[in-house]
């Protein structure tokens, strides 16, 4: 039976910080980023311990450039990649509005009009900032939390929960 009275307009134009936060956040929830920085820095050092104790001259220069790869590719996770998503998505300059119910989104901004099925997305994820709802492999969408009101806020968890299923929050 169709909760109508759950629903759930949002209307923003996302900012580049708030949108490389939101990026952080996902990769952060789906990387496990303070056990490769740690590997990495503990392969770097054991790879210089033997490089400079042994003669394993071959294994300590692997292990140096394996665990420099893997702090660069935190660092370009977290860092580089965030900015550079922003920067080539002009969509994402738009103004948003966004009304949510059982139906599904409607989701119009100045390219796109449509209305999206809940059975489009398969997850989602909820911070004090942020909702982040993902579709696709490796597609998101970001609502920021300041585009609605408390209430509203509330009343969205609701529709996600029932539709999509229990979020991850932070």
């Amino acid at each position: 039976m169709p909760h109508l009275a759950d629903s759930v307009d949002a209307t923003f134009t996302i900012q580049r910080d708030e949108y490389v936060r939101a990026i952080r956040r996902h990769y952060r929830s789906q990387l496990k980023v303070t056990r490769d920085i740690v590997g990495g820095l503990i392969a770097m050092s054991v790879g210089f311990y033997l490089l400079q104790k042994t003669e394993q001259s071959a294994i300590a220069w692997l292990l140096i450039l394996s665990g420099a790869i893997l702090l660069t590719m935190v660092a370009y996770a977290l860092l580089i990649l965030p900015v550079m998503l922003y920067r080539t998505q002009p969509k994402l300059q738009s103004e948003y509005r966004l009304h949510f119910d059982d139906n599904g989104i409607g989701f119009d901004t100045t390219d796109i009009r449509a209305q999206l099925n809940w059975k489009m997305y398969h997850s989602w994820l909820s911070d004090e900032e942020f909702f982040i709802l993902y579709h696709g492999t490796r597609q998101l969408s970001v609502i920021p939390k300041r585009s609605m009101t408390e209430d509203g806020c509330k009343q969205l968890t609701t529709l996600l929960k029932r539709n999509i299923g229990t979020g991850l929050e932070q």
